[in-house]
């Protein structure tokens, strides 16, 4: 049988363990970096080394691609579903979200600065810019290159 003491510490206990898991979580949500990529026009250097699409009804309505010069993205979107298209990326220990919320037929482009000759993984995404989130279950696959 639990006495009225032993209660005590196993809510204490878990109350602690809640806590250091919220404090995480909400670490590692902070730590992401959340951007809006407004330029118009890459860099004179860029070439497209790595691109991936999202495809639905057989037309290709989303796209993401980087460049290692200069470490450039470009994000387009090709549908007019209200969504933002959104390049969801990970470099090392760093991470973040390019949201294009520009609308229908809009090419946008950000410019990172990433370590040389670090993999970098990405992917496109549906989002919404207003609210800086990724719509669950709608990202590519992984793809990844060089920086």
């Amino acid at each position: 049988m639990i006495d009225n003491r032993s209660l005590k510490r196993i809510s204490t206990v878990a109350g602690t363990l809640s806590a250091a898991l919220l404090l995480t979580v909400t670490q590692a949500n902070a730590a992401a970096e959340v951007e809006r990529a407004t330029a118009t026009e890459s860099g004179n250097d860029v070439f497209w080394a790595k691109c991936v699409n999202k495809y639905y009804d057989g037309a290709n309505r989303y796209q993401a691609c980087f460049s290692p010069a200069g470490d450039w993205f470009s994000v387009s979107d090709f549908d007019s579903d209200g969504s933002s298209a959104v390049v969801d990326w990970e470099v090392g220990n760093r991470s973040g979200s390019i949201f294009n919320a520009d609308g229908f037929g809009a090419v946008r482009y950000k410019n990172k600065d990433f370590p040389e000759d670090a993999t970098i993984r990405f992917r496109i995404c549906l989002g919404h810019w207003s609210t800086k989130t990724i719509t669950g279950g709608s990202c590519s696959g992984w793809v990844s290159n060089l920086t």
